[in-house]
């Protein structure tokens, strides 16, 4: 049986919509229940499951905010979806490449709004003072090694995975050596230094780092360190720690790693206290156990039992 590598999935949680329906009917969460309704045109509901989530001080999965903005707006409350937008860029939570491009209905409706000019100029300053702070070289070579990544990555799927991922060892090998003397010199890439792409490329390449599992442990505590300072996130902290616990052969914790047998069938690894085990996933910002089935089914085109 071979180790599955997780890619990174979902940079914008919309792309999920595409096995929301499954997930729902799995008994989704507060997140999975408002992309549920967004995918069946309930707008509202979906604003208003989210906007709870946001006044709760709920953290979203990565990429999940985005779809706070689009339901309010959708729904037709535009200056609530406004003050979402400064308030998440303020934060580093929202790509604003994403409020530009991304074609959907309610973020189409808000750049109609007169308001919307002006709503950019502050958003765009925003995103030029914290780009100041950024060590802009830094973030790009990491950028461009998590683009190498993941073709190897998908190569190896697209091969049929196994002992395809073989494949990725020298990029993943050499991700990790040029990491290594990054973080001696300049300690873990957090979102301050390299912004939210940048600290999430820095952890999916030690990730998939499964060559050097010492190198995974020595740097799960510096990620942990960032999360609890809100400058890594926590789902990153729970799926390290899958990786590092098994790789000590020991259950892993947030039931992330999934192993694909001669069936071809996906299936979990071992897991601690699995009655607990969906509340601890809700803790770090991970989707339920079912959902995440849902989405590896998907992303693998593969069986996941």
């Amino acid at each position: 049986m071979a180790s599955i590598h997780a890619l990174r999935l979902a940079p914008a949680l919309l792309a999920l919509l595409a096995v929301a329906g499954s997930a729902h009917a799995a008994g989704a969460g507060s997140f999975f229940e408002a992309l549920q309704r967004y995918q069946d045109d309930n707008f509202k509901g979906c604003a208003d499951t989210l906007g709870a989530m946001y006044r709760s001080n709920e953290r979203f999965p990565d990429g999940g905010e985005l779809l706070l903005v689009e339901c309010t707006a959708a729904a037709g409350d535009h200056a609530a979806a406004m003050a979402y937008v400064l308030a998440l860029l303020a934060q580093d939570r929202l790509p604003l490449e994403d409020l530009l491009h991304k074609d959907r209905p309610g973020l189409n409706a808000l750049r109609a709004e007169p308001a919307w000019p002006q709503m950019l100029a502050r958003a765009e300053a925003m995103q030029q003072q914290r780009a100041g702070l950024i060590d802009a070289a830094l973030r790009q070579e990491l950028l461009d090694r998590e683009s190498r990544d993941q073709a190897a990555q998908h190569a190896a799927i697209a091969a049929g995975g196994s002992e395809a991922f073989k494949s990725t060892l020298p990029v993943a090998s050499a991700n990790a050596e040029w990491l290594k003397a990054v973080i001696a010199e300049k300690g873990w890439p957090t979102r301050s230094k390299v912004g939210r792409d940048g600290a999430k490329a820095a952890w999916l390449l030690v990730q998939h780092a499964d060559q050097d599992p010492d190198f995974q442990a020595k740097v799960l505590p510096l990620i942990e360190r960032a999360a609890k300072a809100d400058e890594a996130d926590r789902a990153d902290v729970a799926l390290l720690t899958d990786r590092v616990l098994v790789a000590q052969g020991k259950p892993q914790r947030y039931g992330s790693q999934f192993v694909k047998g001669d069936d071809g069938v996906m299936r979990l690894r071992l897991v601690e206290d699995m009655p607990g085990l969906d509340a601890r996933r809700r803790s770090m910002g991970l989707p339920s156990l079912a959902e995440y089935k849902a989405i590896l089914a998907e992303s693998y085109g593969t069986a996941v039992d």
